[in-house]
């Protein structure tokens, strides 16, 4: 529900969905939760083939050998687990109110306390809001993939022609993506609190009275914790590897946070296989300047960083070698991912190492 002072369609621009359906159905929901777990139940008991010596690879794909209990290694039912809990959180406002409220409290220019984020968050109106009802500040903005030449266009305006508008409108939007990712790497690395779902449709960008634009974030139903050893982990795991290249610090990085069973990286074959297979990892997803590139600078260069190809080298390693990835992860990296996309689409040649 927003409080406006005029009347406008029947639909949240917060999220199109929670108007029509103000009422949630915890039964369905319930039943879909109990069909899962099920089939995740099912599929992890499923013993292990034998696994023929696979000898060389020809297609340099991540080392097969393993010595699995059952078939399909992942958690299943812990995955299955964690994701409807995440569910029936989101179906409760109260969870959502709680959250927007916290991200103020941290991000709000108005009256947030972090030194580094300051973006606008609408105001909740905790008093009103129940299980089934969300009642919040409305917000006037457009999304950062609207590059209207129309956007911020008047009758004074009509000598400047569609293309520079158009021109000025991805500028000013690629600023606000760069906004957003400075953000979320503070919101990662220094407070711990983080927005795990920064798309398109949560992200706006608003024109202030002065006719400066500022970054706003709605949709506060999913908020990722992440605690302070694995902040300082995950920026000598960056370091380590796009600097120093240094696969195997990588590995005992992931052995100190507890992703990886302690006996992987005991066993000297393991610990060589992780090795091998996050060398391929790491450079399948980062791709260095060639050394005839007259940009080539051999102690400064800058990979490229490819996020769908790194989350996909990721999830294979899962299984291979018992990865127990927290949900924060996940969520950290698809927030970096969507963010890269949204600035590609408007400069294809956007790096998102170059920011962080």
């Amino acid at each position: 529900i927003l409080l406006i002072p005029v009347p406008i369609a029947p639909f949240d621009l917060l999220n199109p969905n929670k108007l029509t359906y103000t009422t949630t159905n915890d039964d369905v929901v319930q039943s879909d939760t109990e069909l899962l777990l099920a089939v995740a139940k099912f599929l992890e008991s499923l013993p292990g083939l034998p696994n023929p010596s696979s000898g060389n690879n020809e297609d340099n794909d991540i080392d097969d050998r393993s010595k699995p209990s059952r078939l399909i290694n992942t958690q299943l039912v812990s995955a299955t687990q964690e994701f409807m809990s995440r569910i029936f959180e989101e179906l409760d406002y109260r969870n959502e109110a709680a959250n927007c409220k916290k991200f103020a409290d941290l991000y709000s220019r108005k009256s947030g306390t972090s030194k580094d984020v300051s973006v606008v968050v609408p105001e909740v109106y905790l008093n009103w809001c129940t299980e089934n009802v969300l009642v919040m500040e409305w917000i006037d903005g457009t999304k950062l993939t609207d590059v209207s030449a129309f956007e911020n266009s008047d009758e004074s305006s009509g000598a400047q022609s569609d293309a520079t508008l158009a021109k000025d409108s991805v500028e000013e939007n690629l600023a606000l993506v760069k906004v957003a990712i400075d953000s979320t790497l503070s919101q990662l690395l220094v407070t711990g609190i983080l927005h795990a779902d920064p798309h398109a449709g949560n992200l706006l960008k608003i024109r202030l009275d002065d006719g400066t634009v500022t970054l706003g974030y709605l949709d506060f139903g999913l908020l990722s914790t992440i605690p302070m050893k694995v902040r300082d982990a995950l920026v000598c795991s960056v370091a380590l590897q796009v600097f120093s290249r240094d696969v195997d610090a990588v590995s005992s990085l992931f052995g100190e946070l507890q992703l990886i069973p302690q006996y992987i990286l005991d066993d000297d074959s393991e610990r060589l296989a992780l090795a091998e297979a996050l060398e391929i990892t790491f450079g399948n997803s980062l791709k260095y300047l060639d050394s005839s590139d007259p940009n080539f600078n051999d102690t400064t260069t800058i990979p490229e960083l490819k996020f769908d190809k790194l989350l996909d080298s990721l999830s294979r390693l899962v299984p291979r070698f018992q990865f127990d990835l927290p949900p924060y992860f996940i969520n950290n990296a698809r927030a970096l991912s969507t963010l890269e996309g949204i600035a590609r689409s408007l400069d294809p040649t956007f790096n998102v190492l170059t920011i962080m």
